[in-house]
């Protein structure tokens, strides 16, 4: 189980992803089965950033993943543990809620979609070690029309979508969704990639 004092540092404002503690995986109730395997997502264009994305590196300089090299991580059962493991503990502690606003931040006891993906990332690079350049935040439209966000986290098997609508870290293609973009570490001013489902 994360500890409590693991969540309220995710949603604290000094977040220092440079200064990461030691691998949490002594936090890991027990390993799950194999994730199904994935495919890697391809390089698209080079495309805006949301506004909002924008707003949020502005106010957590930390979660900016501009200087950070893309990676993937090798495709362990530990790995692929800890991504269930962070995917059930968040989605069973924030309640989701619609913003009136589009303002992207870390969620606490409640936030919308890219608010739990935020949570998610913060809590993988800073409680079970993950690289930056490994987890990248992606927006697409749902099967209801509506604008969607979700952390993708990028392995030696493929793209995992950490997504507060479903249960499972499933596959990125498994997902019901019309992709568009996700961040791009080391990208030049700031930009993002298009996803070419």
């Amino acid at each position: 189980m994360l500890s409590r004092r693991g969540f309220m540092a995710a949603g604290a404002a000094g977040l220092a992803l440079g200064a990461l503690p030691g691998r949490a995986s002594a936090k890991l109730i027990a390993l799950p089965r194999p994730l199904p395997p994935s495919t890697a997502i391809a390089g698209g264009d080079f495309v805006a950033a949301p506004t909002a994305w924008l707003r949020l590196v502005a106010r957590f300089p930390a979660l900016h993943p501009g200087a950070i090299k893309p990676c993937r991580v090798p495709s362990t059962k530990l790995r692929e543990a800890e991504l269930v493991q962070v995917q059930r503990e968040v989605n069973g502690k924030v309640r989701f809620q619609r913003e009136a606003e589009d303002l992207w931040q870390p969620a606490s006891l409640t936030g919308d979609c890219e608010d739990f993906a935020i949570r998610k990332l913060i809590i993988l690079t800073r409680e079970f070690g993950w690289p930056r350049g490994a987890l990248t935040l992606a927006t697409c439209t749902a099967e209801t029309g509506q604008g969607h966000a979700v952390l993708l986290a990028h392995t030696e098997r493929g793209a995992y979508a950490l997504d507060n609508r479903r249960g499972p870290v499933l596959p990125w293609r498994a997902l019901p969704y019309d992709w568009r973009a996700r961040e791009a570490p080391g990208s030049p001013f700031a930009l993002w990639r298009s996803i070419d489902a």
